[in-house]
């Protein structure tokens, strides 16, 4: 399929070894309190979490630092190589800024063109194009230990956000973006965003959708602590694979 400009082609997604499986954040049922969600949430995990009322006038929960780790995204293509597809690698420096690493767009372009991380070679649009064992590898060189994921769920994709790890998502843009184009545009993850926070129904624990940075489309920091919904999701990511690359241990706080 053809990208849009700037943005990489994702080719494969080879699952990582050694992986374990959270268990999944549930409540005992639909009454429960937001009390108890929070209590119970507390108990698994450190994740800042906040009540809310949505847009619909229902209560919800939002885990996660999403407001934090917003100063963490930029536009891409910040580099000095005038790479434009380093979607996989501004992600990848999102997340290493998680973890308290000092890291610039430039910084991680140079190494991944150093230890051949990502697509140096024409279209313009393409260069700096990576692989989900590209953005592992990257991680792990700077001392963030991860593995690549594949066929999850939202409720995977949730349980792991509230377990506090970082998270990169591999997405479809033309979705994400709402571009109208011809069914075969859809069935591929073209694009790297990373996801900040996950909001529940304060009443039913029900995803109601996942807060993310999107260097892609930026929009004047509007590509920061972006809600996107359950349904999106599951047509942007699921479908397409939900491939992720996590990382094996929290982000400290």
């Amino acid at each position: 399929m053809s990208n849009l400009p700037g943005i990489p082609k994702v080719n494969e997604f080879p699952e990582g070894s050694g992986f374990e499986r959270p268990e999944h954040m549930g409540l005992e049922t639909a009454q429960e309190s937001t009390k108890q969600l929070f209590n119970d949430w507390a108990k698994q995990s450190e994740v800042p979490r906040r009540s809310d009322v949505s847009d619909d006038g229902r209560e919800v929960v939002i885990i996660g630092d999403v407001e934090k780790f917003k100063d963490y995204n930029h536009e891409q293509g910040q580099n000095e190589f005038g790479f434009l597809g380093t979607c996989g690698l501004v992600s990848c420096e999102d997340i290493l800024k998680q973890f308290g690493k000092k890291v610039t767009e430039n910084d991680i372009v140079k190494y991944a063109i150093d230890h051949h991380f990502c697509w140096t070679e024409p279209p313009r649009g393409e260069q700096g194009g990576t692989t989900v064992n590209d953005q592992v590898a990257i991680l792990q060189g700077h001392g963030v230990p991860a593995a690549s994921e594949r066929g999850l769920s939202l409720d995977d994709l949730a349980a792991r956000v509230e377990a506090g790890k970082g998270v990169i998502t591999e997405v479809n843009a033309y979705v994400l973006w709402d571009k109208r184009l011809a069914p075969r545009f859809y069935k591929d993850a073209n694009h790297a965003i990373v996801v900040t926070g996950v909001q529940r129904d304060a009443k039913t624990g029900k995803i109601d959708g996942f807060f993310i940075n999107d260097s892609g489309n930026f929009d004047h920091g509007n590509g920061s602590g972006r809600f996107v919904d359950a349904k999106k999701f599951q047509k942007m990511w699921v479908d397409v694979g939900g491939t992720a690359v996590v990382t094996r241990q929290p982000v400290p706080r």
